[in-house]
């Protein structure tokens, strides 16, 4: 039997451009100045070289590892990849897709996640830990995007 499909969202709001948040997405070496991650490694190439479609990325932040591949690119607006392999994120099926959209201030970022649990009775913890994170990845790129460091 296949496990539930779990989708969880977050949004935050940015003073920055659309253009600023897609490019610190866009970015590998940017995540570790806005997220938990502590060291970014660009795994494979994407099929235009560097980090485009199809490129895999790697975080390591202490006991996490994970090899996250980019599947989508329509800058400035979206942003998606998948998670091809997880040394602490025990869930299956996961797609992030993250949505910039422009406002009259800046740009609104929606972090919309979607997963399957790998094992049954575990999608409560892995929806609470996701949504967090979710939240804290949109807030995080929303407010670095806005930064003279992000220029």
């Amino acid at each position: 039997m296949a496990s539930e499909l779990i989708k969880v969202s977050a949004t935050a709001q940015s003073t920055a451009t659309a253009e600023a948040v897609f490019a610190a997405l866009a970015s590998g070496e940017t995540w570790p100045q806005w997220t938990p991650i502590k060291t970014y490694a660009l795994h494979t190439p994407g099929v235009d070289g560097g980090e485009s479609v199809g490129a895999i990325r790697q975080w390591n932040s202490g006991a996490m590892m994970n090899l996250e591949q980019i599947v989508e690119m329509q800058a400035p607006t979206k942003f998606a990849y998948t998670l091809n392999e997880s040394k602490l994120v025990k869930v299956k099926d996961y797609r992030a897709d993250i949505v910039v959209t422009p406002t009259a201030t800046g740009c609104t970022v929606t972090w919309n996640t979607q997963f399957r649990p790998k094992f049954v009775g575990t999608g409560w913890f892995w929806k609470l830990a996701l949504s967090k994170l979710g939240k804290q990845l949109a807030t995080g790129v929303a407010t670095y995007a806005a930064t003279p460091a992000a220029k």
